[in-house]
């Protein structure tokens, strides 16, 4: 039996664990999440876990109100008396302590009852065992409004935010008139754009399947990186179209700079093929089809601006061609007559070095030389013969220096 000073401290704990338990389910009636749950049209797996929870809360009222019950109780009989006798100290332990919350009747399952037992079953609990029911089904509640709460403030905004990207997005698109060449790039944004109305219609309908799928609501639907990516291309395709005047400027100029490499090329191969025998003028291809493109494309502005931009891109790319092949073939010419005035000098340096020898009188080392020196200064120049000729004379020298 509990003392006096027992049943007191243990009513007093009662009327705190009252006031907490009617505040918390006032509090979770008025919660956003509840009211998202009761508000939305449920579907699916949320439609029957948040009607059985509804249930579930509606059951912690009823409990609840018993709770109250009990506790009214309680303080009738500790106010019977200021000083209560051991009548009133028994009732209060039993009511405190024993089971003293009678639930209503709930029948047995179809499949759980025997032949001879009863339909229902009664329950009589304690105050501790009937908050700790109340407890467990609270927490079940919360738990659904939390998740629910976290579907309707974070991921639907996030799916609102993600779909405002889009609509920007495809404005810009339509912007590029990306539509007037089907470009690619459409599907993608339609792809997103109908992943976005599935994931807000299940959030919608199936919220508590939502928040298990997505434990990060700030990432709602996995597709920010694919509308970054969207937006990069975007801005790509813009620049390249606000890049097109520039760069056909830029083409044009590339093309006369190259007429001018091609005549400088064909200047110094002429040059080269009368000095230096078996040159031949470079079979560079002729400008005029490159000139010809760029004419089209600069009167064709009916053309789409990617196309456009395309064959800016190719041109480019052949005129390149086109210049590289006009400075080798002018670098080739070039080479071939700096190959033989290296060779003079290298005559001269043997010749200055057979003189100071004192070979210069030498019949077979001056004819040599002559022989070096005619091949070298005839015109056309035979470079071969006039390097075999050098490589001769060189000889010479070199042996009559060894054997001195």
């Amino acid at each position: 039996m509990l003392t006096l000073a027992e049943a007191d401290t243990a009513l007093a704990r009662l009327d705190a664990d009252r006031s907490d338990i009617s505040a918390n389910l006032v509090e979770l009636e008025g919660h956003p999440g509840v009211r998202f749950l009761d508000e939305v049209p449920l579907a699916g797996a949320s439609a029957q876990r948040w009607a059985a929870a509804r249930g579930r809360l509606g059951v912690v009222w009823s409990q609840f109100t018993l709770f109250e019950g009990v506790v009214a109780r309680v303080h009738e009989v500790r106010a019977r008396r200021l000083r209560p006798g051991p009548a009133e100290l028994s009732d209060l332990t039993a009511l405190l302590c024993g089971p003293s919350v009678v639930l209503a009747p709930q029948p047995i399952p179809f499949g759980e009852r025997q032949l001879t037992g009863p339909a229902v079953v009664g329950r009589a609990l304690t105050l501790a065992q009937l908050v700790g029911e109340m407890t467990a089904g609270y927490s079940e509640v919360a738990r659904m409004a939390a998740a629910a709460d976290t579907v309707a403030s974070s991921f639907l905004p996030g799916v609102d935010r993600a779909d405002a990207g889009v609509r920007e997005i495809r404005q810009t698109a339509a912007d590029l008139e990306l539509a007037a060449i089907d470009h690619p790039l459409l599907t993608h944004i339609a792809t997103v754009e109908q992943r976005l109305n599935t994931e807000r219609a299940l959030a919608m309908s199936d919220p508590l399947t939502v928040a298990e799928r997505h434990p990060d609501p700030a990432d709602p639907v996995a597709l920010s990186r694919e509308i970054a990516e969207l937006r990069a291309k975007l801005a790509e395709l813009r620049a390249r179209r606000e890049s097109v005047t520039q760069r056909l400027s830029a083409l044009a100029e590339a093309v006369e700079a190259t007429t001018a490499l091609y005549d400088t090329a064909r200047t110094a191969a002429t040059t080269t093929s009368a000095k230096i025998l078996g040159a031949t003028p470079p079979a560079l291809e002729p400008l005029a089809p490159l000139r010809g493109r760029l004419t089209l494309l600069q009167t064709g502005r009916t053309t789409h601006w990617i196309r456009l931009n395309d064959e800016v891109v190719a041109l480019t790319r052949d005129v390149e061609r086109a210049r590289t092949a006009a400075d080798t073939a002018r670098d080739h010419a070039v080479a071939l007559l700096d190959r033989r005035d290296e060779l003079r000098g290298r005559l001269d340096a043997y010749r200055a070095k057979g003189a100071r020898l004192r070979l210069s009188e030498d019949i077979t080392v001056d004819a040599r030389y002559r022989r070096a020196y005619e091949l070298l200064h005839c015109t056309p120049c035979d470079l071969a013969a006039a390097t075999r000729a050098l490589t001769e004379y060189q000889r010479s020298i070199t042996e009559r220096t060894t054997t001195a």
